[in-house]
Parts: C-alpha cells; structure tokens; sequence
C-alpha cells in the first residue's frame, strides 16, 4: 500500500503538472467569482514554470543534500561490505527486448561498486534492488546487472543480490536480513548523493549501524554554471521534490531515523 500510494503522489510533485493544477483553482476562482484568487492563479501559472529556469533558486537544494556526506577516505581498519542501492538499471521492457542491459543516469552506483570491489576484493558486494516501477515489466534489476557483469568478464562468488526491494527501506530490511551485519560491522552503502541521506536514515531506521555513505552520481557543482537554464531548472526540481517528500514521507511513517540524516 505504502509502494502503490508513494507513487500516486508523486504526480503531484511533477512541476509540469502545476501550472494546470493552478488554472483549475482559477477555474474555480471564476465560477465562485473570486477574482483576485483567478487573476492569482493565472499569473503564478505561466510565472511558476519560468521561475524554475532560475537556477540558483531550482539547484540550491539538491546543492545542500548532496553536500550532507563528504566522500570517505578510508583508513587502515578492514570493511565488512559493500551495498550497492538500485535505480541505476534502465528499462527492465527495452533490456528484454534488445537482449542488452541498460543504465540510467546514475550508472556511477555500479561503478563506483566495481571499482570498490577491486580495492576491497575479499569483501562481499551486494546489489540491493528489484524494480521500483509500479507495474514491472521485463527484467529485473538483478537480471540487468547480472548480465552486466557477465558482459564484462567479471565472476565472482563474493557478488551478491537482494533482488526483492521495490523502495529505499526495503532495501535496508532485506539487505540486513541477507547478510546478517554484526555488531561494530563497517559495511560502504553507494547511493546518489542527492538520496544518500534517505538512504542512510533507512538504513539506521532498518537497525543497520556502522555505515559508511559514499555518495555518486553528483546532479550539481560545487558552483553554478549558469544563471538560467528553464529545461534544466525545471529537473532539478523535479528531482528536489521528489527527494523532500520522501525524507518527509519516511520521517512521518517511521522508516527514517530522522528528518534530515547527515555525517556527525
């Protein structure tokens, strides 16, 4: 219920949609004869999309989540594992069907877990995720990356896979329950770095203790490239949107250790 009703919300949190949610207020403003509500509404709906295009003002927050947790450096003490989120795989239809394995835009996951598993070979690496499509269809994610590493030579029995989770928490739970981490483990948990804090508070809220986030696939700089960018605007906050609702959604239902996790 909670996977079904998180996605059906999220349609309200598309920045398209807003402009039309707005002129049906106006509509309704009009019937009701209100006329600084309809003159309101008919402004901020042709304003609002155009604002987006500012990108300091549609960038400033994914800057600040992703800022939350530095890349680690790591020391001289040994790793337990490392975890791997979903969400990297491409169409699970469009993969069947050309019989090729397809990537998102944050492929860096899976790189980055590849490029860790080298350096810590003697670990176990862990790809968290089934699908987080409302209705699956096609392949797997595991499937996905199964045929990935398969295609690039690489076979490894320390290579495991959570291959049920449909969302961040799930893939905390059934992560835990696959590899039984013990008290005082040290497991790298690899996510975007916009999700990492969801990521981590998940993850704390699961009973995991010991993580290390290291944060990928970067959506911003360190500074602004431009000062407006109306296509770009309006994805980043797209991807803003949708990340608060969920650090809020996952606070309020208790599948997050707190609001807004963060490194201490």
């Amino acid at each position: 219920m909670f996977f079904l009703l998180s996605k059906t919300i999220s349609i309200l949190l598309e920045p398209l949609v807003h402009p039309f949610l707005l002129m049906l207020v106006a509509l309704f403003a009009r019937w009701r004869r209100k006329s600084r509500l309809y003159r309101a509404c008919v402004f901020l709906a042709m304003a609002v999309p155009l604002t987006y295009g500012i990108v300091p003002l549609s960038q400033s927050g994914l800057m600040f989540l992703e800022n939350r947790f530095p890349v680690p450096v790591f020391d001289d003490r040994p790793l337990d594992g490392i975890i791997v989120l979903g969400g990297h795989t491409g169409s699970g239809v469009i993969s069947m069907q050309r019989n090729q394995p397809q990537q998102s835009g944050a492929a860096e996951r899976f790189t980055m877990g590849i490029k860790l598993h080298r350096q810590f070979p003697d670990v176990p690496l862990v790809f968290s995720g089934f699908s987080g499509r409302l209705v699956h269809r096609g392949w797997g994610e595991d499937e996905i990356i199964q045929r990935l590493l398969s295609d690039l030579g690489i076979f490894d029995d320390r290579i495991l896979f959570e291959a049920e989770s449909r969302n961040t928490y799930e893939n905390a739970v059934k992560s835990r329950e696959l590899v039984l981490p013990q008290p005082g483990a040290r497991w790298v948990l690899i996510t975007s770095a916009l999700h990492m804090p969801r990521a981590v508070g998940a993850f704390e809220a699961a009973g995991w203790r010991g993580l290390i986030p290291y944060p990928v696939d970067y959506k911003t700089g360190t500074d602004f490239d431009t000062v407006y960018n109306l296509k770009g605007g309006i994805g980043s906050v797209r991807t803003l949107l949708h990340e608060a609702a969920g650090l809020l959604v996952y606070r309020l239902t208790g599948r997050s250790a707190s609001l807004l996790p963060g490194a201490q």
